[in-house]
């Protein structure tokens, strides 16, 4: 154990040590020979020298074809083994990670993360991200509200001219939209109960004023004489006393704020009193009852099994399908937006549904034309289905909008429902798209379908709307109305009350640019994990693997290092003392300098000169025995220091 330690004590020490005995005899021997060829001459030594130089190239050429295995090998020779000793820490640890670099990259290629973490965001959570931006919308949408003022009532009335109308606006309000007292459900769902409250712009509307003089319908006369016009006579003889006593006129003079939000009638305040489960409201006004959401409760998927549906309606009052409607198409408003956000990740061909309380009835919209852009996000624009308001004429499937089987004329949709009983039809503005008829009728109004086309701007990874624009135009359509004298000249006709544009120009900025983050930003982080990953991780498997074989080319194997030709050129200069070309390692200089002193001149040792390939044997022969020792280069002459101590004290 001694000469163990003693061995690998030495700076320069060999790595495979032999058994001590033999070691001391290679010495032996190797001194003797050594001590023979010094006699030689100078010169000899030199000729056996050079001749050692060559098998030595010979040996390092031979040892620069590497195999797999012996470059996986290097990674675990160990660099030095004195009390610095550290083992091949570096390469192998580029190895590893280079390996978890790539395999880094598979993992990011594979689980996509952004796509895990945009999905995770969607989904509705209490104080989510996501959630608090639905529950309370940070977002300017506004109605603009547009009335169609009566110009020649007097001349219509007594039968002389048609009804002509004259377009007035815009009334424009601020949406306030709210979802409150929301709960959230064991199916994944949220109840809640929607809040619309609407602020005046007088900045936005134009120069107009809500106390502005127009001339409108008598909504709640003409809703009267609607209904009861093919019930008994006895109960139409009790409502033509109670106009005549009234004093109700069909056309009568109001403020538009009253028009829209309503205005006090005797006929209203008759029956809210007789009929309250009926008309529970005292005054009648449009748009009032468009936003009385006071008894609607609704409830929304989270999204928590399917992100793409977050947001969207479950069900509506407590049902998937609206009361009103037969069959599927025309009720169900199952997955429906009400305008916050639409379906997520929308592919080219998918439509997406719309459901607004004021349009009774939910209506599919498709994608038309090319990208947009609005601030930094790109969406598409989706608008209304074809022949949306038609009753079956063109679209069979718009059948199940007649109600009672009794369809209105092509481009109106009845939704008497859904205002209290009165006669109430929908349309395009300005009967856009409707039947002849309806534009006969009334003067004044003018179709054009740039103006009056609806769109919504959708961006489709998020369903995030970034433009709305919905117009819809609410008439008053009546059937035979003979039996009433004072309303007579309203049979079978349909009057334009308004229209109305629900709409968000734009984005907040402060919402353009956190979704600017999310959409157009992160996404590049995938990208980037997984080339960045990829790219270190073959760059570090490359530079290890090119490390690992430079050391092989390098470092001679034991098999060429244990043979002694590292030491024959170094060894046969230190014992002659004799430059050859004065071109020295300085491993070399290190061990003639160390002897210098105490060689002996051999300048006048008689030359004797030797057949080449008698040389190479003696030179073969001299070293054959040399210690099979493995050591790292500018270090193999050194370990046969021990040799030539040996060959000084002899």
């Amino acid at each position: 154990m001694k000469d163990f330690a003693k061995i690998f004590s030495r700076r320069y020490s060999a790595v495979n040590v032999q058994d001590t005995e033999q070691q001391e005899q290679q010495q032996q021997e190797l001194t003797a020979n050594m001590q023979a060829t010094a006699t030689t001459g100078p010169y000899t030594a030199c000729s056996m020298s050079r001749n050692a130089e060559k098998q030595q190239n010979k040996s390092l050429k031979a040892n620069r074809k590497m195999n797999p295995a012996g470059i996986l090998s290097s990674f675990f020779y160990e660099r030095k083994s004195n009390k610095r000793a550290r083992s091949p820490k570096c390469a192998f640890l580029l190895l590893a990670l280079g390996v978890l670099a790539i395999t880094t990259a598979v993992l990011v290629k594979i689980f996509q993360p952004y796509d895990l973490i945009f999905k995770w965001k969607l989904t509705m959570a209490d104080d989510g991200e996501i959630f608090n931006l639905w529950a309370k919308p940070p977002v300017d949408l506004y109605i603009k509200i547009y009335l169609f003022n009566i110009t020649n009532a007097e001349a219509f009335l007594a039968g002389r001219e048609k009804m002509n109308v004259e377009q007035v606006g815009p009334y424009v309000y601020k949406e306030i939209m709210t979802h409150e007292n929301i709960t959230f459900n064991a199916n994944n769902t949220m109840s809640t109960t929607p809040s619309h409250p609407l602020v005046w712009q007088e900045h936005l509307s134009e120069g107009r004023k809500e106390d502005d003089q127009v001339v409108m319908l008598n909504i709640a006369m003409l809703a009267i004489s609607h209904l009861t016009a093919d019930k008994p006579l006895f109960l139409r003889m009790g409502l033509r006393t109670l106009f005549a006593t009234s004093k109700s006129l069909p056309i009568v003079r109001m403020t538009a704020k009253e028009f829209m939000f309503g205005y006090q009638s005797s006929l209203t305040t008759l029956g809210n009193t007789f009929f309250s489960n009926w008309i529970s409201f005292e005054k009648v006004g449009l748009i009032d009852r468009m936003y009385d959401f006071s008894t609607d409760y609704e409830t929304f998927y989270t999204g928590a099994t399917n992100p793409a549906i977050s947001g969207l309606y479950a069900t509506y009052r407590g049902k998937t399908n609206l009361p009103q409607w037969d069959g599927e198409h025309c009720s169900n408003i199952e997955l429906a937006s009400d305008g916050t956000k639409f379906r997520s990740f929308i592919q080219p061909n998918d439509s997406i549904k719309f459901f607004r309380k004021s349009m009774c009835r939910p209506i599919n919209l498709y994608r038309s034309g090319e990208p947009q852009t609005y601030g930094s996000l790109t969406g598409y624009k989706y608008v209304f289905e074809e022949n949306a308001f038609d009753n079956g004429v063109n679209n069979e499937a718009n059948k199940c909008f007649c109600r009672k089987s009794k369809c209105q004329p092509q481009g109106l949709i009845d939704v008497t429902d859904c205002y209290y009983g009165f006669p109430i039809s929908l349309s395009y503005p300005h009967f856009m798209h409707g039947d002849a008829g309806l534009l006969d009728n009334i003067t004044g109004v003018q179709p054009d379908e740039q103006k009056y086309s609806s769109a919504f701007v959708v961006q489709p990874e998020s369903g995030l709307p970034l433009s709305i624009s919905a117009k819809v135009q609410i008439n008053m359509h009546f059937d035979d109305l003979s039996t009433f004298r004072q309303v007579s000249r309203f049979s079978h006709l349909t009057v334009p009350m308004l229209w109305f544009d629900i709409m968000m120009p734009e984005l907040p900025e402060s919402l353009d640019t956190r979704f600017n983050f999310y959409l157009n930003i992160l996404p590049y982080l995938d990208i980037l994990g997984y080339w960045g990953s990829l790219l270190l991780g073959i760059a570090l498997l490359l530079y290890a693997v090119t490390r690992a074989t430079l050391r092989m080319s390098n470092l001679p194997q034991m098999n060429n290092i244990s043979d002694g030709k590292y030491s024959k050129v170094n060894i046969l200069r230190g014992v002659t003392n004799v430059h050859c070309n004065d071109v020295y390692k300085p491993c070399e200089m290190k061990l003639l300098h160390k002897h210098e002193k105490n060689q002996q001149t051999l300048e006048d040792n008689v030359i004797t000169r030797h057949d080449d390939m008698d040389m190479e044997a003696g030179v073969d022969l001299l070293y054959k025995e040399m210690a099979a020792t493995q050591q790292r280069q500018g270090s193999f002459a050194l370990e046969l220091e021990p040799a030539l101590s040996g060959s000084e004290s002899g």
